[in-house]
């Protein structure tokens, strides 16, 4: 008898194990989902830490994680990252990198949330802002034969304004650096011109330096080619996308309200990103800065002409299978 009960004991034990673990592998998965620390954080503020229902049952346990930007490709070439915030250029390579078989993961555009947040800017008094000269040629023309220090020059950044330069006839030597090289430089009153970034500009002002804005990269990019300047967006691991089509659309439609509630209530979702962990800007500078971040939503379709202009335009051209 008392083997016969153990035995019915045993096989209760089993098979309520056999049922949480599918309830476990059914109902609460786990995605991970990083981005850059700076500005790609603030359009996921709003929604930072919380999980997804969709479908009947399906629920997804998100994780996410603040990570330095020259961390991404590395998580999305180890396939860690079911969703990440990534330049789009980075995004791009590695969906060719996956179709030319150089890659073991595969992602797609889910929407673009950053259109820039590039200005030309400088500390010395002979360089004309966008509004003193007659239109964009005349601005970057005003470059030709000098030297102009970049963020990110094998990236979008650097790549951007060597073609706008280009477009000009302007010769420009750019010289590549680090953000917080040039902030300290500033700080420091050496003499700088660069291709910088908020809302380091208004943090550096606001500590002391003397950054003038002369013109915004985005603004200039428009007016060159008729286009938007599309920097960062959402990509999701294509198996993901595959697999659990309806959690992806959860979270593109979460993302969309994150970044509506940005715009619309700043310093409410300022504070939230600045208890972030691991991220590193405050509060003030981010409200203080919204205007020149150019943080909102388009999904892939919408913002498909413009990400295949711009990925065109700095040498790394895209195809259909990038979007989602």
């Amino acid at each position: 008898m008392k083997k016969i009960i153990a035995i019915v004991l045993l096989a209760a034990v089993v098979t309520g194990c056999a049922f949480a673990f599918a309830a476990c592998g059914d109902g609460a998965d786990v995605y991970e989902f990083y981005a850059p620390d700076g500005a790609p954080v603030l359009a996921l503020a709003d929604m930072w830490g919380e999980n997804f229902e969709f479908g009947d049952d399906g629920t997804a346990e998100m994780k996410y994680s603040v990570i330095n930007e020259a961390n991404v490709l590395a998580r999305m070439t180890d396939g860690s990252a079911e969703f990440i915030v990534a330049p789009l250029n980075v995004g791009a390579n590695v969906h060719s990198g996956y179709a030319a078989g150089k890659m073991k993961y595969d992602y797609k555009l889910l929407n673009v949330t950053s259109w820039g947040v590039l200005y030309f800017t400088t500390n010395e008094d002979s360089y004309k802002t966008r509004a003193e000269c007659a239109d964009a040629e005349e601005f970057l023309a005003q470059f030709d034969g000098k030297s102009v220090s970049t963020i990110g020059a094998a990236a979008i950044p650097g790549k951007s304004v060597e073609y706008l330069f280009g477009e000009a006839g302007a010769e420009v030597t750019l010289n590549g650096s680090e953000a917080t090289v040039i902030q300290q430089s500033y700080l420091k009153g050496d003499n700088v011109t660069a291709i910088f970034a908020e809302p380091a500009i208004t943090g550096t002002n606001a500590n002391g330096g003397n950054v003038t804005v002369l013109a915004s990269v985005s603004e200039i990019y428009k007016e060159i080619t008729g286009n938007d300047f599309p920097m960062s967006g959402v990509f999701v691991r294509a198996d993901v996308l595959e697999s659990e089509p309806e959690l992806v659309e959860a979270v593109d439609a979460r993302v969309k309200t994150s970044t509506e509630k940005f715009i619309s209530d700043t310093s409410a979702v300022a504070e939230k990103a600045a208890a972030i962990e691991g991220f590193s800007l405050k509060a003030p500078v981010i409200v203080k800065a919204k205007d020149k971040l150019n943080v909102a939503y388009k999904n892939a379709a919408a913002s498909k002409a413009d990400v295949e202009k711009l990925l065109g335009n700095i040498g790394a051209p895209c195809d259909d299978g990038l979007f989602a």
